[in-house]
């Protein structure tokens, strides 16, 4: 049998999605990011790193990452790809807002929310519908995410998705959710928080320019 990866898989939607586009910014973005596959932070489906991968030079691409203890079916892995594809199409400050939501449907996923959706393929456009329920399904195993499969109490719960989070003065989930503030941290781990997407400062004792961090 052939080994179907989780991470070949998340990349396969990716392709499809990306080549719903034409050709532009946009498309030569998504193109470039570095999408995986991993454990994530507990009880989230994905996240959105801006920024945060270097393929060489000095320009940076988005790293997203798709959650494993955030995982529930293979049609809320493709769902959950598309929602973070969207957050990279729309920018850094976007949010869940009505750019991120249009970014989404022209991806090829309709209806979704910031968080709490409930995936199924009647959300994605009928052409990326049939394509992504005809791709094989990962067979390289399944992670164990229940807390008692550890022998503690309780379970995982699903948190929002982060991405977004205080980046549209602290409304993005309601109002006191978050800070305008971003964090910039030095290569020593002294950190300062501005109300700035730019920040060209050097931290003194290290000698190291701040660069954003969320």
């Amino acid at each position: 049998m052939t080994a179907i990866t989780h991470e070949s898989y998340v990349n396969a939607i990716a392709e499809l999605a990306i080549s719903r586009l034409p050709a532009s910014n946009t498309r030569a973005l998504l193109s470039s990011i570095k999408l995986v596959y991993g454990a994530g932070e507990s009880g989230v489906r994905g996240i959105t790193y801006y920024n945060r991968w270097n393929r060489g030079g000095t320009s940076t691409v988005p790293f997203v990452e798709i959650c494993a203890f955030g995982q529930e079916s293979w049609i809320q892995i493709a769902g959950t790809t598309l929602h973070e594809l969207g957050h990279v199409a729309a920018g850094f400050g976007a949010g869940h807002g009505r750019d991120w939501k249009a970014a989404c449907e022209t991806l090829g996923l309709r209806r979704v929310k910031a968080a709490g959706t409930e995936y199924k393929l009647s959300m994605l456009c009928p052409d990326l519908r049939e394509s992504i329920a005809s791709l094989p399904r990962p067979n390289d195993g399944a992670p164990v995410k229940t807390l008692a499969s550890m022998g503690l109490p309780g379970s995982i719960v699903i948190r929002p998705c982060p991405a977004g989070i205080g980046t549209r003065g602290g409304k993005s989930r309601g109002v006191g959710s978050g800070s305008r503030l971003r964090l910039w941290q030095c290569s020593c781990g002294c950190k300062a928080r501005v109300a700035s997407d730019t920040f060209e400062a050097t931290h003194t004792p290290c000698n190291t320019a701040f660069t954003l961090k969320g």
